[in-house]
C-alpha cells in the first residue's frame, strides 16, 4: 500500500484541484490507468500467473481456444475498498473539499476566499452560493463543499479541525465509493 501511495497516487493528486474538474471523458484514462496500477499492485497473483503458465500448444485440445472468460480482468472495486484508496474522481473531490474548508475557516488566501460568496441567512453561514454553472474551479469547490456540509452537517467551522474534518470526509467518501454512489 505505501508502494501505490509513494509511487502511484502522489503523482496522481498533485495539483488535482487544478485538473482534476475536467471532463469524465478526459479523466477517464487516468482511471483506467489507475485501474491498471491497483491490478498490478494489488490483484490476484496467482490467478494471473496460472493464465500464462503454459502456452497453447501444452494445453489439452478443448483448453487450446481462449475464450473471453480467459481475457476477462478483474474486477477493481473490492480492490479500492479492501485497501481503503480512492479513485481519482474522489481524490479530486477529498482535495477539493479540504481545500475549501482551509480556505473558509483560516479565510487565507485572501484572494481565494474573497471569490467565495457566503450566504447571509441565520444558521446557513457555511453555505457558498455559487456561481454560474460552468467548469471552474469556483464553481465546481462551491457545489463539493455545499453537498458535503449537507452530508457531513457542518454549521460552524471555527469549532471543527481540519483532522476530524479530513476523517469524516474519508469516511463519506469511503461509504459512497462502496456504495456505488457518485460522489456529487
Amino acid at each position: 500500500k505505501d508502494l501505490y501511495h509513494t509511487l502511484f497516487e502522489s503523482h496522481l493528486a498533485y495539483g488535482i484541484s487544478v485538473w482534476g474538474g475536467a471532463s469524465n471523458h478526459k479523466l477517464e484514462a487516468l482511471f483506467k490507468m489507475q485501474k491498471r496500477c491497483i491490478r498490478i499492485l494489488f490483484g490476484d497473483k496467482d490467478a494471473y500467473l496460472d493464465k500464462f503458465r503454459t502456452c497453447a500448444r501444452a494445453r489439452s485440445y478443448n483448453e487450446q481456444i481462449l475464450g473471453p472468460e480467459f481475457f476477462k480482468r478483474e474486477h477493481t472495486k473490492p480492490l479500492f475498498s479492501e485497501h481503503k484508496l480512492m479513485t481519482v474522481h474522489n481524490l479530486y473531490f477529498y482535495h477539493c473539499s479540504n481545500e475549501v474548508v482551509k480556505i473558509l475557516k483560516h479565510r487565507t488566501p485572501i484572494s481565494l476566499f474573497s471569490l467565495f460568496e457566503l450566504s447571509q441567512r441565520t444558521g446557513k453561514e457555511t453555505l457558498l452560493i455559487h456561481p454560474e454553472p460552468s467548469d471552474c474551479y469556483l464553481y465546481r469547490a462551491s457545489v463539493i463543499w455545499n453537498y458535503v456540509r449537507a452530508k457531513l452537517q457542518f454549521t460552524d467551522l471555527s469549532t471543527t479541525s481540519l483532522g476530524s474534518f479530513k476523517s469524516a470526509i474519508n469516511k463519506l467518501i469511503a461509504k459512497n465509493q462502496l456504495s456505488g454512489t457518485p460522489d456529487q
